[in-house]
């Protein structure tokens, strides 16, 4: 009976959490976390998952990710003025800011401009000239931000090639910010060619120099990869005309992965490769100061089948990147598996076995994971931490609650 309700319970799983689930069939070939020619991240994958709906609204979007916007008790706090905590929030997550402990958030990114690549207009804003997420955060003294995103190496060289596509996205985000009386931009420009390198310090001065002119208030930020293979960011040239710096630290491991491996680990190791300390170091080498790096950590995990349990075995499918909701609920709650953990990495992993030949691994963090790099984050004097992606965890207080109890003000 009880092997009888995990095939049903995880076929009702497969049906209502299908937009929380991505299948990469096309990838015979997985790679090693170090290796970048089929790289891909969480962030792209969910964007190609969902750029196709045409939504209008952000009650779509509840309806779609089912957010009820039920009421959640949050410890109460006040970011603590001497750390930067940064969330963003994917327009398809909807309403489910209204959840959000703003009080707890130094600034909020809406995700995002999406770059027409041809013409620098944007294929879609979303709900950014509408949305009531922007006078939330405001009212909270939270800093409001507007990522712009592009993705693809052909994507990045056909925009970073041409001077009036990259015209007309300055003048179009000048026009946004202004329209919400926002603070600032956070660049997210993923597949970044080595060849397109100058382009893209041309593209990053020019921008910044326009909104400074614009408002010299506004503030001016740029995602760092966990992993700079091509080395596309010149740091010594950029860095006079950035405020501050956002790290993705995850997608160590993924859909790309030979093996199964921590989504952020902490520390470099024999088994795991390379980790956050390796990627901040490297960083901090090409002249990146501390206080101006946020540490950006994921609300979600990695999930892969296996045919062995032992972690860091080989990958023989990738299944998702499910969020911490999904993990919480469905097998932490309902299923009751056991929490590991490993201190190598500092991360916490799932074991689920499906049959005699067949398992599945999350790794993924939590409470006990995240209170380890948040000690880091603040013992090695970083600017601060960053969350991908606010509303991943909708439902649930705990890592609120661990935010609150690591950065608020006394």
């Amino acid at each position: 009976m009880k092997k009888l309700f995990f095939v049903i319970l995880s076929l009702i799983v497969s049906v209502s959490c299908k937009f929380d689930h991505t299948h990469i069939e096309k990838e015979k070939d997985l790679i090693s976390p170090n290796d970048s020619s089929v790289f891909i991240s969480e962030r792209q994958l969910h964007n190609q998952k969902i750029e196709d709906y045409n939504f209008k609204t952000e009650a779509q979007w509840d309806s779609l990710h089912k957010i009820s916007n039920k009421k959640v008790l949050l410890k109460k706090g006040k970011v603590h003025p001497d750390k930067r905590t940064f969330g963003w929030h994917l327009y398809s997550n909807g309403s489910s800011y209204k959840n959000y402990n703003f009080s707890m958030l130094w600034g909020i990114s809406y995700f995002s401009y999406a770059v027409q690549p041809e013409t620098g207009s944007y294929k879609n804003i979303h709900q950014w000239k509408t949305t009531s997420l922007i006078d939330s955060a405001k009212s909270k003294g939270c800093k409001v931000f507007l990522s712009i995103s592009n993705f693809g190496r052909k994507n990045n060289a056909v925009f970073l090639n041409n001077p009036k596509a990259q015209e007309t996205l300055i003048d179009s985000v000048s026009g946004l910010l202004d329209l919400r009386s926002a603070n600032g931009i956070n660049i997210d420009f993923e597949g970044v060619s080595k060849k397109s390198k100058a382009n893209f310090t041309r593209f990053i001065i020019q921008l910044s120099k326009h909104l400074k002119q614009e408002n010299p208030d506004y503030m001016f930020s740029l995602c760092l990869y966990a992993i700079d293979w091509n080395d596309i960011f010149d740091i010594n040239a950029i860095d006079p005309y950035i405020d501050f710096y956002t790290l993705m630290g995850y997608d160590y491991y993924g859909s790309f992965s030979k093996t199964t491996g921590p989504v952020t680990p902490l520390k470099k190791s024999k088994k795991f490769g390379n980790g956050l300390e390796t990627s901040v170091n490297y960083y901090k080498n090409k002249g990146v100061h501390p206080n101006k790096l946020i540490i950006g950590l994921p609300y979600y995990g990695a999930e892969w089948y296996t045919k062995s349990p032992h972690i860091g075995t080989a990958v023989t499918k990738f299944k998702s990147h499910p969020r911490y909701q999904l993990i919480k609920k469905i097998y932490i709650d309902s299923l009751k598996t056991p929490i590991n953990f490993d201190p190598k990495s500092s991360s916490s992993y799932l074991i689920i076995k499906d049959n005699d030949s067949t398992y599945r691994q999350i790794f993924f963090e939590d409470v006990k994971s995240l209170s380890i790099k948040y000690d880091w984050i603040k013992n090695n004097h970083i600017g601060g931490v960053g969350i991908w992606a606010l509303g991943y965890d909708d439902g649930y207080s705990e890592l609120w609650d661990l935010l609150t109890e690591k950065f608020s003000k006394k």
